[in-house]
């Protein structure tokens, strides 16, 4: 097997970026899941690494080799 993976997800908290999200846990490709939530809120995982994140003001993010985007709006809102 090839060097592991590193992914990025923004999103991880709705519908669709919560389905993305468990499927990237169980994925013997990827070694570690960065989230990026704007509260802590998922459940550990050991793979799993949560970053609270101000998307209106964004930092420095971890290298990583793939990226998903869930983001979307409620329907609140």
């Amino acid at each position: 097997m090839s060097e592991k993976r590193i992914a990025l997800l923004a999103g991880g908290t709705g519908l669709t970026g919560g389905c993305l999200l468990e499927l990237l846990l169980a994925d013997a490709r990827y070694s570690r899941v960065y989230a990026l939530v704007r509260k802590p809120c998922l459940p550990a995982h050991s793979h799993l690494q949560v970053q609270v994140f101000d998307f209106d003001h964004p930092a420095k993010l971890p290298r990583v080799d793939d990226v998903f985007c869930c983001l979307g709006t409620t329907i609140k809102k």
